[in-house]
């Protein structure tokens, strides 16, 4: 409760009425294990503990908790075994459905079509799959004796044959379906029953049998009347929809706790998906094809003005729309406009970095012991300049639009509030996908200065018995030496290459030095 009521929580005193002594055992200081880490976990709260005055509030709480029985439900087991088989004949399928060790169902079914002993695998295979969700079977398991059909379902054989890729993604979406699926690889003389229903249509079991349906097939199975969805686009608002609804984390996810501060952003109102805003109170999010639609019709509309592309942003979210790369893409909207290119204003060029660092230098190698009294200035400085990681200053990162200098004081005549409130409520919308990109910026910046770093760097290897020289740290160093002291030691010999830049080392006369040593405190000795 107190994970997915957080902002409720931290922002209104709670008050607890028990007659257990929560407070006094939350507040104990030998408190261990659990009990500290609930505690740590709890303190970030306004908790108020009240004793229950009165039973009246709490008699159905307390007569559920106390008289409920605990009572295990005992769920059937469901099997099934199938079969395809192909011949001179014909092919043919067979089913047999159990629960338990009854036998529910029977199904044979004929080909009126040629089939591979493969194809008839996966017909029989997607018969039972059709069979268990019309009887609305939740789990089940599969025993099939063809080997290809259930490792390439499992995931361990690659599916080369185009056709049976067509049975192999109905198939998977078969099992989508249900809560529990697996599918066993057994013997042909553990499947006799279904091998006899495949090859003969009109055999019918003497005893233990409730039905036996025999049908026929006319044409294979992805041949027939459905639409399926083969390939599907990845929708930017499903991770958010299944964790609002759920509480499901995406698995490739690689940072959940910025993920959970962006979901507190969304609601779901009736199965669609909207973002708190500023510019407006709820901002519906769409897709990136609804997203293409809303820029060309706003675009379309205004492009006689020459508009910019934070102004198209801002008004596609005061109409009331909204996906996580607006800006972005309403920029390059703008840029792909050749009217608009022509008439481009000077107030999208990003402006002059400033050498903050060689400034800062400067001014307190000037200011001698009155340097104390310039760090404001130096701040103000370096929260106003463009850094060349991110492409944006500290200030615009954090507050969501740039600061005003001293110089554009002047601007404060023209103010109008009105176009004001509005052009910073579309900033706010829009400063959290500015972060995003100034962090890809920055980690790109990083991966370029390391490859950069990487081509001037030496890599050493030595190899078993080679001679080296192993540097001298300071504890070794005899102290009355003082500087003039060896930075080097040795020879050693090399006892055995790690890997990794990691060595084993050893004195010439054989005796083995204790740890590792790496390559970067080691060189060749050289006689």
């Amino acid at each position: 409760m107190a994970t997915r009521l957080r902002h409720y929580f931290q922002s209104h005193t709670i008050i607890v009425r028990t007659d257990q002594p929560l407070r006094q055992i939350l507040t104990r200081p030998e408190l261990t294990g659990r009990l500290i880490k609930w505690s740590i976990e709890l303190s970030e709260f306004d908790i108020q503990y009240e004793s229950r005055k009165t039973l009246k509030s709490q008699v159905l709480a307390d007569f559920i908790s106390e008289m409920t029985n605990d009572t295990q439900n005992t769920e059937v087991s469901w099997s099934m075994h199938v079969d395809g088989a192909s011949n001179k004949e014909g092919s043919g399928a067979g089913i047999l459905l159990m629960e338990g060790n009854k036998v529910v169902a029977e199904q044979s079914l004929r080909f009126r079509f040629n089939a591979s002993n493969n194809q008839a695998e996966y017909e029989a295979l997607l018969a039972g799959l059709k069979l268990a969700l019309q009887l609305q079977i939740p789990r089940k398991t599969v025993y099939c004796d063809s080997s290809l059909v259930v490792h390439q379902i499992k995931g361990e054989f690659q599916v080369k044959d185009p056709l049976l890729e067509k049975y192999w993604l109905i198939t998977k979406d078969l099992i989508s379906k249900f809560n529990k699926f697996d599918i066993i690889h057994v013997n042909r003389e553990q499947n006799t029953r279904a091998d006899v229903l495949s090859k003969l249509a009109t055999t019918r079991q003497a005893e233990n049998t409730s039905a036996l349906s025999q049908l026929t097939l006319d044409k294979p199975s992805f041949e027939q009347d459905t639409i399926l969805s083969i390939t599907q686009v990845p929708d930017w608002r499903t991770p958010f929809l299944d964790y609002i609804n759920t509480c499901t984390m995406p698995n490739d996810e690689p940072n959940l706790p910025l993920f959970r501060r962006r979901a507190s952003f969304y609601t779901v109102l009736g199965n669609t998906l909207y973002r708190r805003g500023h510019s407006q109170p709820l901002l519906k999010c769409i897709s990136r094809e609804e997203a293409e639609d809303v820029m060309a019709e706003t675009h379309e509309g205004v492009c006689g003005n020459h508009i910019g592309g934070r102004a198209l942003a801002a008004k596609i979210l005061r109409t009331g729309y909204y996906w996580p790369t607006i800006k972005r893409d309403c920029i390059s909207k703008v840029k792909a406009c050749d009217n608009c290119q022509k008439h481009a204003t000077l107030s999208e060029t990003p402006a002059e970095e400033l050498h903050t660092i060689e400034g800062l230098k400067k001014k307190l190698g000037e200011a001698k012991g009155e340097w104390a009294d310039l760090i404001p200035e130096i701040l103000w400085s370096y929260n106003t300049s463009i850094q060349s990681a991110t492409g944006e200053t500290p200030f615009k990162l954090v507050y969501g639009a740039e600061a005003l200098i001293p110089v554009e004081v002047s601007r404060t005549e023209l103010y109008d509030q009105s176009n004001n409130l509005q052009a910073r409520t579309a900033e706010l919308d829009l400063v959290e996908e500015e972060r995003d990109i100034s962090a890809i910026k920055q980690r790109a910046r990083k991966q370029y200065l390391e490859r950069r770093h990487n081509k001037k760097v030496v890599h050493r290897s030595f190899n078993n018995g080679d001679l080296i020289l192993r540097c001298t740290e300071e504890a070794r160093k005899p102290p009355a030496y003082g500087k003039l002291a060896a930075n080097w030691e040795g020879p050693f010999r090399v006892l055995q290459n790690l890997g990794k830049g990691a060595y084993k080392l050893e004195t010439l006369k054989g005796d083995q030095l204790p740890g590792t040593w790496n390559v970067s405190s080691l060189r060749e000795y050289q006689s």
